[in-house]
């Protein structure tokens, strides 16, 4: 993940839903960033491998990771 100013990795909120198929999860903090899962553990590691990938394109576009507020 991107580090923030003062080196540490940043956080971004995660949210998980169960539908009656699978896990969803998204980041209010990362629009259009988005995964699923079989189990909950698997959506969230998704979500984990979302974000970086997500990151690594707004870096190559050279944009920073999105402001904390």
């Amino acid at each position: 993940m991107s580090a923030g100013d003062d080196g540490n990795p940043k956080q971004y909120l995660i949210v998980i839903e169960k539908s009656e198929t699978n896990f969803s999860a998204y980041s209010p903090d990362l629009p259009g960033c988005v995964a699923t899962g079989k189990t909950r553990q698997e959506a969230e590691e998704q979500m984990c491998q979302a974000i970086a990938f997500h990151l690594e394109g707004l870096e190559e576009d050279g944009m920073k990771g999105v402001s904390e507020d």
